[in-house]
């Protein structure tokens, strides 16, 4: 499986938008809805360190997120 790779928030929220929001991912990332929505907008430039954590919390979460089972009755 390949990376994917982005250069802006908006860019990953795009690839992302079929499965989970700028709301979500700001929960997933501990981060204010409206902190994401302006880096989404480009109205705020993100920092290294906020890079950095939206990149380890979107791995965490997909760690978490392939230990879901649904079992059928």
């Amino acid at each position: 499986m390949s990376k994917h790779e982005f250069n802006t928030v908006s860019d990953l929220l795009e690839a992302l938008s079929p499965y989970i929001s700028a709301r979500a991912l700001a929960r997933i990332c501990d981060m204010s809805e409206s902190q994401m929505l302006q880096y989404k907008a480009g109205i705020k430039k993100i920092s290294p360190k906020n890079i950095a954590r939206i990149n380890e919390k979107l791995r965490t979460f997909a760690v978490e997120l392939s230990e879901f089972t649904l079992m059928g009755a």
